[in-house]
């Protein structure tokens, strides 16, 4: 009688463990296809709380908004975005060679 319980305890056991198995496989995958969208909710959670901590980066920011405009905020945002962007690959190539 004992035997055949624990023979029991193990089959069932063995379904529990593919089924958790399985489990994690669906998980898996859906947070594969959430990776993308998580990524920028992050990175926006990050500018919200860089903007709580530097409450002067906003002011400057909608004061060039107001004195620039929109046709010319968004030439210098690009211009900004490629200088930022010249500036984190100089900085690796820095890093990578110990300069």
């Amino acid at each position: 009688m004992f035997r055949e319980r624990m023979i029991d305890v193990a089959r069932r056991k063995e379904r529990l463990l593919a089924r958790c198995e399985g489990h994690r496989l669906v998980i898996a995958q859906t947070y594969r296809g959430w990776q993308g969208p998580a990524r920028i909710i992050d990175r926006a959670w990050a500018v919200v709380q860089f903007l709580r901590l530097h409450p002067a980066a906003l002011a400057v920011a909608v004061a060039a908004a107001t004195v620039l405009g929109r046709r010319h905020l968004f030439t210098w945002a690009g211009r900004g975005l490629v200088a930022w962007r010249a500036w984190r690959t100089l900085a690796g190539w820095l890093r990578r060679f110990s300069v």
